[in-house]
């Protein structure tokens, strides 16, 4: 509950795991990380459906990353980057 109300939106969601009750933080994030789930999860469906980045499986990521992080999703290699990626 603390993490919707800091939510913005084109925040990256990073959470546990998702279920429908996440759908309207997940048509407003810029992105999807979760520690659960695979290829077919809730997650990792309904991120891609909606044309966002997203990583699923990532072991700790709520731990590591914190509310207010600045982090660069890769998920074609499946990494999150501390900072903003620089597109050349």
């Amino acid at each position: 509950e603390e993490a919707r109300k800091a939510f913005t939106p084109g925040d990256i969601v990073v959470t546990v795991s998702t279920d429908k009750e996440f759908m309207d933080l997940i048509k407003q994030a810029s992105g999807l990380i979760t520690e659960e789930g695979g290829l077919t999860s809730h997650g990792a469906i309904a991120g891609l459906s909606l044309g966002i980045p997203v990583i699923v499986g990532a072991e700790k990521a709520t731990e590591i990353l914190k509310n207010g992080m600045v982090v660069t999703i890769d998920p074609v290699r499946g990494l999150v980057y501390k900072g903003r990626a620089r597109v050349l």
